[in-house]
């Protein structure tokens, strides 16, 4: 059922490369679609829509209980046993309480629709969503547990392929809408009803094909309380991890919508879909490396981890700030291009974090090296510690600066992450940043931000939204260019490094 490899790091790198490409492909459409409901919805519309799935996101945990990750633990352990028996109880059980949760989240939003939207998103409007979404807690359940599946036997072409199906199902039902004129918010939350639909019949036909026939069909479903109780006490010490995990990603946007208006929550929703564009780039790096950590952990090869730390922290660095830089000084125009003219401000937005996302960048590196040698529990106490004064930041600042403030809170909340994830590491894997090469990075782009903000910029008000796609995306890919033209030599310093850690 589970393919083997001669190594973990070879099983990532190849099955990597299907995660590398689909997740390519996904951005477009994601934007795609952003772009599209952005233009036709006004702001107020656009934040109730994504309020409401935010909602939704931060209560999934609840409908979850931690079982996503108690199937990608023991999944794989009982295959390799060949335990097919123990798999398919565990799917069953899974099926079930995840139901019984989601009905009941269901429920609550259909029946209590009117009290949620005038009480929480202080607008009438948001009830009709919250009874369309109040299906989608149903349907999940199943997309979950096929989606968990296929991580969990590694079928990564098949995860990512059903991904980029499921997205594409959304765009085309989209399109459809603005071809019938129907472009209203209740039939934009139908849209998302209608993916998932079309979805888990595509992913549920080839995993009973591929899998259920072959492999599940004739085992019996064990009844069994400890079999039972093994798997949901993993579940709820996940549950807390990924429970504060969703807190701290939810709560600048939770307390936008408690304090602020509508309009304030909207710009907001669209200022997180650029800050997210640096990650869709990077993020293939952290996941073709961090299998690494793990094997070098296994063999007791601290020194190498401390080196991949180092290597990691010294690059990574300098192209966040490069990345940075750019959408800084072209925050305005980026959001002009991607949502039109009435969500310019949520370009102000991004210039209130946009340069403090480096420390994002690092952070993730250090997360995940306490993930790789087994510190769940330590990240558990940095996420709580950071839920506690993202908390406060937020209050303070969205009170002080309105929207921009929870911007401001959310970056300052990065270094502080960063900040206690390096004490966690400090006594094995402390490291030494690169002054000289940083410095010298800083001052070269610092002299290209400055010539981009007097010579190029006032270029870009007299140039329509396409005219402004094409010159941004030329302008982009100079700036790149030039870049690593400058750090050419540590580039390759670094790319032969890991291939050598690779051997």
């Amino acid at each position: 059922m589970i393919e083997q490899h001669s190594s973990l790091s070879e099983k990532f790198l190849k099955k990597g490369f299907w995660l590398y490409l689909f997740s390519f492909v996904l951005a477009p459409i994601w934007y795609a679609i952003k772009i599209l409901i952005s233009n036709e919805l006004s702001v107020e519309e656009v934040w109730i829509l994504y309020g409401v799935i935010s909602l939704v996101t931060l209560l999934w945990a609840y409908n979850d209980l931690g079982i996503t990750e108690s199937l990608n633990h023991f999944i794989p352990k009982y295959v390799t046993k060949k335990r097919y028996d123990k798999v398919k109880s565990i799917l069953v059980y899974s099926l079930l309480v995840q139901m019984i949760t989601g009905v009941s989240i269901a429920l609550f939003f259909f029946f209590w629709s009117d009290f949620i939207a005038e009480k929480y998103f202080k607008h009438s409007a948001a009830s009709d969503i919250l009874e369309v979404f109040s299906l989608f807690f149903i349907w999940i359940n199943f997309f979950q547990i096929i989606a968990t599946f296929f991580i969990a036997v590694q079928d990564t072409f098949l995860n990512k392929i059903s991904s980029v199906l499921r997205m594409s199902f959304l765009l085309i039902f989209i399109i459809w809408l603005f071809i019938l004129d129907i472009t209203t918010l209740r039939s934009f939350s139908f849209a998302w009803i209608f993916w998932l639909s079309w979805w888990i019949i595509f992913a549920g036909y080839v995993f009973i094909k591929k899998y259920y026939l072959i492999y599940l069909q004739k085992e019996k479903i064990i009844w069994s309380k400890k079999l039972f109780t093994t798997i949901f006490k993993y579940s709820f010490a996940s549950f807390l991890w990924i429970q504060a995990g969703t807190i701290l990603g939810q709560i600048d946007m939770q307390m936008i919508i408690y304090i602020l208006w509508a309009k304030e929550a909207g710009y907001y929703t669209n200022y997180l879909s650029i800050v997210s564009i640096p990650f869709m780039l990077i993020w293939p790096i952290y996941i073709v490396l961090f299998p690494i950590f793990s094997e070098m952990h296994s063999k007791k090869e601290y020194s190498k981890i401390r080196l991949v730390k180092e290597i990691l922290n010294k690059n990574l660095l300098v192209i966040a700030i490069a990345f940075n830089i750019l959408l800084f000084v072209f925050s305005e125009i980026i959001a002009y291009i991607l949502f039109w003219e009435k969500f310019i401000k949520s370009g102000v937005i991004l210039q209130y974090s946009i340069l403090l996302l480096s420390f994002n960048f690092l952070l993730q590196v250090n997360f995940n090296i306490l993930a790789w040698i087994w510190k769940v529990v330590d990240r558990m106490k940095i996420i709580l510690i950071a839920i506690v004064i993202n908390f406060f930041l937020n209050l303070i600042f969205i009170n002080m600066i309105w929207v921009y403030g929870a911007a401001l809170a959310t970056g300052i909340g990065w270094v502080i992450i960063w900040w206690l994830s390096e004490l966690f590491l400090w006594k094995n894997f402390k490291v030494q940043l690169d002054i000289l090469y940083l410095l010298k990075n800083i001052i070269f782009l610092g002299i290209i931000w400055g010539g981009l903000y007097i010579f190029i910029v006032p270029i870009f008000l007299w140039l329509w939204r396409i005219q402004s796609l094409l010159y941004l995306s030329l302008l982009g890919m100079l700036y790149f260019w030039m870049f690593t033209y400058f750090n050419k030599k540590d580039f390759y310093f670094f790319i032969n490094e890991i291939k050598k850690l690779r051997k």
